[in-house]
């Protein structure tokens, strides 16, 4: 009996680990992780979800930036971290959270209003030059009205 027990149990051990590693790598592989929204300007709120493992933390990196780092950790498979983006968060970020191979990005975006016009050479100067011939005039009726007055009083002297 233990000539047919132990190949038996051999093969019943072989198909056990045959079936049971699959699942194992389907229910790693069924985390994910979401940002919504995934683009938006300094003041937007972010939130980061992670289901379907437990987190302890996750990680924000941007370019070649030291990452940073937020605690999540609890007893449920699930997390939900709402982020509010700064001026100085400006740019893209990618988020991956411990426990799990998928990970999500957002990107934090200018205002409208930080963009500059650009300056030409060839802009037109017409007010300026009328304003600069308006003062010359001035300075000139000025000068031609009290020069004769300042002479005359020298000369009575």
């Amino acid at each position: 009996m233990s000539r047919i027990a132990s190949p038996l149990l051999s093969l019943l051990a072989v198909l056990g680990l045959v079936l049971v590693l699959p699942v194992a790598a389907v229910a790693a592989d069924a985390c994910t992780v979401t940002v919504s929204p995934r683009t938006g300007e300094p003041g937007t709120r972010f939130v980061i979800r992670g289901q379907g493992f437990t987190p302890s933390t996750i990680t924000l990196t941007r370019g070649d930036e030291e990452p940073r780092t937020i605690d999540v950790s609890g007893d449920q498979d699930s997390f939900r971290v709402g982020l509010i983006a700064a001026e100085a968060d400006t740019g893209r970020w990618r988020v991956r959270a411990e426990g799990c191979s998928d990970t999500a990005s957002l990107r934090v975006t200018l205002p409208p209003t930080a963009t500059e016009s650009v300056v030409t050479g060839e802009q037109d100067r017409t007010t300026e030059l009328a304003a600069a011939v308006l003062l010359a005039v001035l300075f000139l009726g000025s000068t031609a009205l009290l020069l004769p007055r300042l002479t005359r009083a020298a000369r009575s002297r």
